[in-house]
């Protein structure tokens, strides 16, 4: 017969106060009752913790998003500073960095072509469309854009453009060795462009795909201009143009202002490009003088309150120049596609210069949300044999 053993517990003892019936048999003072003691403690801590860190964020937010409506402020969330500040429990954490969306509206239109200079060769027309949108920050290729961790006005914008290239020599067909190739590009792109004016400073990164060759209809556009100008004959050659291949390019660009007035500018710029079409860096600067507003006070041209309210002026007239050297490292323009190499003609990497040199003078007109730039750019040999190289330049902006 077996003996039963008896469990004796007094419910009102301390010891045995929220324990449960299991908890209850082990003998009295065992290590087993302290561990189930101190584990439940803990676990009531934590949820406590928890419950009152989610109510103190809750509260904070709410806070925050408040302050920022009544002063009209849209933050862009998708930069990690705003974010960072949004959610941080400290309630009356300083604001070290506010990266504001612009709801300014543009598109500018720009059209290059040497017939400005009265050549047809190398770099010969370039056309591109720029639209510039809050909106446009909804796209998935935003998140692809190079953070700012200063304190700015974002703008969000996408392009489309296509550029043609031709040989010296456009009347007399066949391959001109050591001239540069036929080609051409199309493409579009989406960027970004954060506008410091606390520390003049404007930081653009740009994410482009397309196509160069065939494809790209250059030789369609050229030939079509070309049959419906009676003073101009058919371009000869195209079929030797560098075949299709993938445009996949990442751009940036840097901007410091130096020298600031209410009539001269002097702003220092850095560039740098890497992917299938162009892998190059380099390094220039700007300068205007004129009846100006301020270059890192906005971007583009709008009709918003917010340029009223800045005291900027209606009106611009202004002179300027620009000077860019650049390191080559790849030019798919020039030695085919990266990925195709079935091209009959390209130049080598040891034909193509390694450095070259870029300027421009210009003069901009504008009204409130209108402006006109007009340009002459000069580009100095891109490969052994070449010639430099000029063509004109329009670009019309108009705020929506």
């Amino acid at each position: 017969m077996k003996k039963k053993h008896m469990v004796i517990s007094t419910p009102g003892t301390k010891e045995n106060e929220g324990l449960s019936s299991k908890e209850k048999k082990v003998p009295e003072g065992s290590r087993l009752i302290k561990r189930r003691r101190l584990r439940k403690k803990e676990m009531v801590d934590i949820q406590s913790h928890e419950i009152q860190s989610t109510r103190i964020i809750d509260s904070t937010l709410y806070k925050k998003l408040n302050i920022l409506r009544n002063a009209d402020i849209d933050l862009d969330l998708s930069e990690p500073v705003n974010r960072a500040y949004l959610f941080s429990p400290v309630e009356n954490q300083g604001f070290p960095s506010m990266i504001q969306l612009s709801h300014d509206r543009s598109l500018k239109i720009s059209f290059d072509n040497d017939i400005f200079d009265n050549t047809d060769r190398y770099y010969t027309n370039g056309v591109r469309f720029d639209f510039i949108s809050p909106f446009l920050k909804q796209s998935p290729l935003a998140s692809l854009m190079v953070p700012y961790w200063g304190q700015g006005i974002n703008y969000y914008g996408i392009w489309i453009g296509q550029n043609m290239y031709t040989p010296s020599v456009t009347k007399i067909g066949g391959i001109h060795y050591g001239d540069r190739p036929y080609s051409a590009t199309l493409a579009l792109g989406t960027f970004k462009i954060s506008n410091d004016a606390g520390k003049k400073f404007r930081q653009t990164s740009e994410l482009d795909l397309g196509i160069i060759g065939p494809s790209a209809f250059g030789d369609f556009v050229q030939k079509t201009v070309h049959s419906n100008l009676p003073t101009n004959s058919e371009p000869l050659g195209w079929e030797y143009q560098i075949q299709n291949d993938l445009i996949l390019n990442y751009n940036l660009t840097y901007e410091k202002g130096l020298i600031s007035s209410r009539w001269v500018e002097l702003n220092a710029n850095a560039t740098g490009a890497l992917g299938t079409l162009y892998t190059n860096m380099g390094a220039g600067f700007q300068f205007r003088a004129g009846l100006i507003n301020p270059y890192f006070g906005s971007y583009g041209s709008s009709n918003t309150e917010a340029k009223k309210t800045k005291g900027y002026s209606k009106f611009q007239v202004y002179l300027f120049t620009t000077s860019l050297g650049r390191l080559v490292g790849y030019d798919a323009t020039l030695e085919g596609g990266l990925f195709n190499k079935s091209s009959i003609y390209t130049l080598t990497r040891k034909e193509v210069s390694p450095l070259t040199y870029q300027g421009s003078l210009g003069i901009t007109l504008a009204y409130e949300g209108f402006k006109i730039d007009f340009e002459q750019f000069l580009l100095s040999p891109e490969f052994h044999g070449c010639a430099w190289h000029k063509w004109g330049h329009i670009g019309l902006t108009i705020g929506i």
